[in-house]
Order: C-alpha cells, then structure tokens, then sequence
C-alpha cells in the first residue's frame, strides 16, 4: 500500500510538472519518451557503476536540467550508451522512432524533459513508488488528461487484471497479444508469471494495429519486467496468413472494435468467412487458430458479436458445435474512459475437453457482472477486488464440473450447445442468466404457467397472420419494378428535392443542445425532466433504465429541443442508426447531448424512416461517413443531412413500417414465450412432486 501511494505521488508531481508543455505543441510521442526517461533512471540505479559511460552521461544531464539548461545530449548519450549494456531490457531503441533519440528535427521539441528530470529526482523516488506502478498510472493519466489518444482502445487495469486471472498463464507458457495497443495485458500477464522477477521477451508476441503503439508498448513491456521485448505492427489477415511463430498457451487481447479489413477473403477462415467491414469475427478466429492443444484465449468483444445476426450468427453457431467456446462474461458499462458502452470477455478454448471433464464438455458458461462495480460521478466504473473474485472464481468452479457448479441467479448460468442452438446461436448472457425471482414450484402454479403458455400460443398464431398479411401488402405494393427515389435527408426535411409536394410544410432536423447549455450539475433526481442520450435509445423505443432528469425551470429555456409525438431521436454518436420514435409517453422529453431530433415533414412517415435508419444500408453509410475512432463513431449533422433515403410515397411507407411494427412486436412475444418455456422446463419436476 506504501508503494502504490508512492507511486501516485510520483505520478502526480510528473504529471503536473509536464502538463503545462502540452499547449501549442504537437504531444503524439510525450507518452513513449517519458516511459523511456524511466527505463533509464531505473536502469542507471539497478544496474550502473560509478564509471559506466552511461551513469556519468545520466548525473550530467540530471545537473544540466537542475540549472535550466536542456539536458537532451547526455540524456540522448546516456540512453546509447546503457542500450548496448547486456541487461538493457529494450533492444533496437534507436529504431523505436522516439525522436530525441535519433537526434532528429523535432528533438528540440520536448521541452518539458528539463522540468521532469528535476521532478523526477525528488522523493518519494522511483525506487520507493516502484517503477511498474508508475508507469500504469502515468498511462492511465495520459488517457484521462492528455491531449491525445494512446492509439488502440486503452483497457482498464481493473479489466486487464480480470481477464489476466481468467487466462491464468504459468511460467513458461507462450502468450500473444495480436492487437496490444499499449501493451497493458502482456505487462500485466508478465507481472503475474514473474512475480518480483524478469520474463525473458520471447515468451510474448505482441502486434499492434496502429503503427504508432509499438514503441509505447515496448517501453511498458520493460518497465514491467520483460527483457527485449518486440512489438510489431500488424492487422488480423496478415496474422492468420503469416503464422511462422507457432501456437500459444495463451492468447489475451481487446482488440479494436468493428474495424475495417481489407483482403478477408484470402484466408481460409475455420468458422467462416467474416465481414470485411467488421473484424470481430476475424479477430475470435486469429485466437483460435493460434492457440496450442491445451491452449485458452480470453478476448474483449463489444456485446453486438454475441447477438448480431446473419454471416455472424453463422460463424458463431460453427464455433459452438466445434466446441471452441468455454464461456461469455458480461461486464458493466462505463468501464472505459469517455465511452459508456459495456463490453463481453469471450473466452475461447482449443480443446474444451482438457478444461472441462470429458463427459460435460458441451457446457457453456455465461456470467452477467453487467451490475457489478462501483462508480462516483464523472469517473469510469471500477470493479473492484471482491468483484474480480466472484467472476474468476465462479469460472474457476465450473471448469472443474459445470453440473457440480449450481447456477446462480442473476449471475451465471451453466448452458448446453444444444440449447444455445435453439437460441439460433445468440450468446447473449441476458438470455441465460435468470434475474427473476424463483417461482412457485406448486402443481397449481405448473397450471397457471401452462395456461399462460396455451395463450401465448393463441397470441403467436394471430401475430403470425398479422405478419403474413403485411409482407403480403408489402410485396404487392412495391413488386411494380419502378424503384423509388433516393432523396437526401435534408432535402426531404426542408421540403426540396424529388417527390416534394406543395404546401407540406418542412420538417426539422437539429442537433442537442451542447454541453454548455447542459452542465454535469444541472442534472437532478429523478422527477424533473428526461434528457434522450445515445444510451438511453433501444432497439425500437426507449429505455428509461439509466435515464438522467434536469429541472422543468431549465428544460423551458431549452423550448427549441422538446421532443413531439412523432419524432425521431437519432444516436450521433456510438452505434450509428440506433433511433426511436417518440410516442405521447416521450412527450415534452428533451433531446439531450450526443442526438439528433427530426420532425419529418407531411412526405415522410416517422416509424418508417425510423426502419430505414436502422437498416444495414444506412447504417454501412453511416459508418462509411463517419469521424472518430474505431470504438467511438460520431456523424456530424450536415452529413447526417446527405444520407440518401429511399423514399416511396406515403402508402408505400405506411406498409413498410406496419410491417417492421409487426415484426417488433412479434419479436417481443417469441421472447416471452421462450422464457415461459424455459421456466416451465426448469420448474416441472418440482411442480409434478410438489414438498
């Protein structure tokens, strides 16, 4: 405990020492050179003789910055001269590009490195905070002050440290991190394998997709114990073609959600072919194959891989009959820094039956902690130890005998291959895992449970008609091969372009209001006003879960952005397409931050061109037009504006969207009806041979 305030002092005098550097310069590789200001003074205390070239250079450069002067010649001289030392624990320094080193024009360019030496000479030292806890949490102030992105998404080290234990690598395993980002899993499986120890380098192989990560990631591979550590950049297919390294005990990553590959159909992929527009499934895939016999991967996912259909639920229904999936663990949302989306941690396995006995192997475990963890406000999620625990030690459990583990409700649920199938290959935990309350196991409750079943067969059948009528009316109404314009949004709400009809009046289309006009303390309780952001946007409607309030006194000055009965509420941000209609009990909401509000005009059916936005078409040509990274997709409102539309007349919509009604609805009661069935399935011995 010591150490870890050490640390944070030292980290808090570094940081506040270098922030006032970050204004009017260009920051992208503070981050890696101050990592490697810390290899060195590290090394120079542990390993460093009075006469070393290298000692001398370090105590000058040290003086120099004391007395204001720039200390970049003997810190550049020192760093040369301690990397041709036999224990120096990062080779090849002087083609990681980190420009102070190479002497090249922009070396002049840090000068905070005067200020950080001084800073970093005073105590608590680096040897009493300890130089692995520093480095993580100079890491993780980066992500939440600096003034630009690490690169790949950053993980927290709460999560790290989880999907770490559920691994659980061992000396002498091979570990790799084909998407490392930072290298935050591999220094964290490093910590775990060596203890107080080093790793020797190649037992990890570590890529990253963005070509700015290797060297950051090299840098705190060594400040957590490995020797020579080498990172290289890479993507998914170039990995799966170019397997000359071998298998591995162990893979662990959290690669880049939804991301573009080019040349996916040049390699044969085990479960199939995955979209080149989205390479979850190529990343799963990558795992797999590189795993050895004996081998497990753990991989952060975002929760739309274990539910999406099409070409992905193919791929995930052969990975359940191959019996490459040991389980599914659901985390919380707003675990990572400026996102709220929550995520899933696949764990994959080689061979199921060297972890599980060999008569259970076509068990699958699903966990939900999506409530787990603790939060303050305007600070991420954090799960805590005891949380870290519960989940590792519920898999740990089942992996020794899944029907000798219970299951526990609200928190995991042991389930077959077979089972999952009948899902149609959904992997989503909510599923599986009962949140409600035990029913009553009495024979004159089995009764009830079974006539509810009898009516919900009554209300399928006429929701089955219902359905074969629309698509019928559907298919009469647009079989006349004369295919309906595409109109821009804007042209359609401002009552222009093709198919405009006189005097209908136009629509409206605006942004939320911006975070000035609603400030974090302007929020209240619950019973003000409701505020629509991103998260609180359904499939088909809203969720009223996690929603956020303001005053009725501020929501007045804010007139300009009260949702009506009729209009869209559009995601901006996120899950591009994500929309819903306001209905009379969404009335007088707000659109809030991070939405876009449309008011079709008299052309334009609201519940229709809600489909529309949430169809695969205009969802690829959202993300196609979109900014942002890869986990985080914003679409701004004059694109928003061009996204064509395809706009039949009024009738033609009506159809359409009655149909797509019809299918949500029709959906809502397959969902009930299976959880009824399943219900029923777990409580009829009970209820047969009542206590």
């Amino acid at each position: 405990m010591a150490a870890k305030s050490h640390a944070a002092d030292v980290v808090d005098r570094l940081w506040r020492t270098y922030a006032p550097y970050q204004r009017g310069r260009n920051t992208f590789g503070d981050l890696a050179s101050m990592l490697a200001i810390l290899v060195l003074a590290r090394f120079v205390e542990s390993e460093g003789d009075p006469e070393d070239e290298f000692v001398k250079r370090w105590g000058r450069a040290v003086a120099e910055a004391g007395i204001g002067l720039s200390p970049l010649i003997d810190l550049r001289a020192a760093m040369t001269n301690a990397s041709r030392h036999a224990r120096f624990p990062v080779p090849d320094l002087r083609d990681l590009n980190v420009g102070w080193l190479a002497g090249d024009e922009e070396s002049d360019d840090i000068p905070w490195a005067a200020a950080f030496l001084v800073a970093l000479g005073q105590r608590p030292t680096l040897a009493e905070a300890g130089l692995p806890e520093v480095g993580e949490l100079l890491l993780e102030r980066h992500v939440q002050e600096g003034t630009v992105s690490v690169g790949e998404f950053y993980t927290p080290r709460a999560v790290v440290r989880l999907l770490v234990e559920l691994a659980s690598p061992q000396p002498g395993d091979r570990i790799l991190d084909p998407a490392c980002g930072s290298g935050g899993l591999l220094a964290a499986a490093a910590q775990r394998i060596a203890g107080s120890g080093r790793v020797d380098g190649a037992s990890f192989e570590a890529y990253a997709t963005d070509r700015s990560n290797p060297r950051l990631a090299m840098m705190n591979l060594a400040i957590h114990g490995v020797d020579r550590p080498v990172v290289r950049a890479s993507d998914p297919v170039s990995l799966f073609q170019g397997r000359n390294s071998g298998l591995f005990d162990r893979v662990i990553s959290n690669p880049p959600f939804n991301q573009r590959v080019e040349d996916i159909d040049a390699v044969g992929w085990p479960f199939g072919q995955p979209s080149a527009s989205n390479a979850n499934f190529a990343w799963l895939q990558l795992a797999w194959t590189r795993l050895s016999e004996d081998g497990l991967a753990t991989m952060i996912m975002p929760p739309r891989a274990a539910w999406s259909d099409g070409r992905e639920a193919e791929i995930r229904k052969r990975m359940i009959t191959s019996g490459a999936l040991l389980g599914i663990i659901a985390l919380p949302p707003n675990l990572f820094p400026h996102t709220s989306i929550p995520v899933h941690i696949w764990m994959l396995a080689r061979d199921k039956s060297r972890h599980l006995p060999s008569d259970e192997a076509d068990a699958v475990l699903f966990i939900d902690a999506s409530r787990l963890g603790t939060q303050v406000p305007r600070q991420p999620r954090v799960l805590t130890t005891e949380d870290k625990n519960r989940i590792d030690g519920r898999l740990h459990a089942w992996l020794r005998s899944p029907r000798a583990t219970p299951d526990e409700t609200g928190f995991s649920c042991s389930v077959t291959h077979e089972e999952i199938l009948e899902n149609d290959g959904s992997l989503d935990p909510r599923l599986y895992v009962d949140v409600e309350q035990e029913w009553s196991t009495s024979t004159q409750d089995m009764d009830l449970l079974l006539g509810e079943l009898v009516r919900h067969d009554g209300a399928m059948s006429d929701s089955n008609a219902d359905l074969l009528r629309n698509f019928s009316r559907c298919e009469r109404l647009t079989r006349s091969g004369i295919e309906p314009p595409r109109v821009s949004l804007v042209s359609i709400v401002s009552g222009t372009g093709e198919g405009a009809v006189e005097d209908s009046g136009p629509g409206l289309l605006v942004a939320g209001p911006s975070g000035s006009l609603i400030r974090a303390e302007d929020y209240v309780d619950a019973g003000g006003v409701p505020v629509v952001m991103p998260k609180d946007l359904t499939g088909n409607g809203f969720s009223v879960a996690n929603i956020r309030y303001i005053t009725e006194r501020q929501a007045e000055s804010l007139e300009r952005f009260r949702l009506r009965r009729g209009d869209v509420v559009l995601a901006r941000r996120g899950e591009l397409g994500r929309c819903a209609v306001v209905r009379q009990e969404q009335q007088g909401w707000l659109c809030g931050t991070g939405c876009f509000v449309l008011r079709p005009p008299a052309r334009l059916n609201a519940d229709y061109l809600a489909a529309y936005l949430r169809s695969p078409e205009a969802r690829k040509w959202l993300e196609a037009h979109s900014t942002g990274s890869m986990t985080m997709k914003t679409i701004s409102l004059n694109v928003l504006g061009e996204l064509p539309i395809v706009l039949p007349d009024l009738g033609v919509q009506q159809v359409i969207a009655d149909a797509m009604t019809r299918l949500d609805e029709h959906e809502r009661l397959l969902r009930e009806q299976l959880a009824l069935v399943q219900k029923i399935r777990r409580d009829a011995l009970t209820g047969f041979f009542p206590s």
